[in-house]
């Protein structure tokens, strides 16, 4: 989870439309990975979480928010997507080798 995060939080790769393909990607991946018992289902609900708070975040960059509160939700993301890998170790992992 925080792989996926990170790598569209980075100022370069920073576009609605980048977020909006991997708000795509974990939803899909993570139906197959609950639907197939990879991942339990408390773990798709806190995972599904943060793929909403990076949903939040292609709502904000392309309506064209202000740098300073964007960068406080990629914050805000980031911290909970670590948290999430420190509660359901492997779970990045899981969701990774989907690609």
């Amino acid at each position: 989870m925080i792989t996926a995060i990170t790598s569209v939080t980075g100022s370069e790769s920073r576009t609605s439309g980048l977020m909006a393909a991997e708000v795509e990607y974990l939803s899909s991946t993570l139906s197959i990975l609950r639907d197939s018992d990879v991942i339990t289902n408390d773990e798709f609900l806190e995972a599904g979480a943060i793929q909403g708070g990076l949903n939040l975040l292609s709502a904000l960059i392309s309506n064209g928010a202000d740098d300073s509160e964007v960068n406080v939700q990629i914050l805000s993301l980031k911290r909970r997507a670590e948290a999430l890998c420190e509660k359901h170790p492997g779970i990045d992992s899981k969701i990774e080798s989907r690609r």
